[in-house]
């Protein structure tokens, strides 16, 4: 299923920009889902461009280059997932994004609950974030990809990485900043998304902050809920 996409620039750029938690939707209350619906909610959660609250996580299968076989990001039972989308040559959006990942990932093999939780980080430039550059970037960001419970995600050449993150997750982005074949950019879309042991999405932390703490507070009740 292909969600629609926000296409103008102002749709790219100007989303990377909004901090903080702003998945404000109405969401399904049928028992699907541990949290209450977000604080503030404006629109429905079929109204953004990529999946929110009540919503089924979308299902794509895709390489984990580091474990060397391929993940579908609906495989994991019961564990809860964490997701987001990124780049390994941002320097400015994506460390967040990820890093916010590996301290819940940190946080849940210190509490002992490593084996609750799923992390998946895809890579929409699947032409320079080969094998080799997704471990030297583990390295850097020092996450843990032996812990059985971390995969980098890489889509098989461009087209790919545009039906499934943009098309199907209703992750923008856009190259841009071209001086080279291999020297560019990308304006993006910041999202961090958190679905439930049930394939549920509870929270989409859209901007360029997802707020490690927030997340680690609404996986933390979500686990007790369970």
């Amino acid at each position: 299923m292909h969600r629609r996409t926000y296409l103008s620039t102002a749709a790219t750029a100007g989303l990377v920009g909004t901090a903080g938690c702003i998945d404000s939707v109405l969401g399904d209350d049928d028992g699907r889902t541990y949290l209450d619906e977000p604080e503030g909610r404006q629109v429905e959660s079929a109204d953004l461009p990529y999946p929110a609250y009540g919503q089924d996580l979308p299902e794509a299968t895709l390489d984990a280059p580091l474990a060397d076989r391929q993940v579908t990001t609906t495989e994991f039972g019961n564990r809860n997932v964490i997701m987001t989308f990124f780049y390994s040559h941002c320097n400015t959006v994506c460390p967040v994004l990820v890093s916010s990942l590996k301290r819940v990932q940190a946080t849940a093999s210190q509490d002992g609950y490593a084996d609750d939780v799923v992390f998946l980080a895809v890579t929409f430039d699947p032409q320079r974030d080969d094998a080799q550059r997704l471990r030297e970037y583990a390295d850097t960001m020092r996450v843990e990809t032996d812990a059985d419970n971390w995969y980098f995600l890489r889509p098989e050449g461009r087209d790919r990485a545009t039906d499934v993150v943009q098309d199907t997750f209703g992750v923008t982005f856009e190259r841009t900043k071209a001086t080279g074949e291999s020297e560019y950019m990308f304006n993006h879309l910041g999202l961090v998304l958190l679905a439930n042991r049930h394939g549920v999405v509870e929270r989409a932390y859209s901007g360029d902050d997802p707020k490690s703490k927030a997340l680690l507070g609404d996986l933390e009740e979500i686990r007790n809920a369970a």
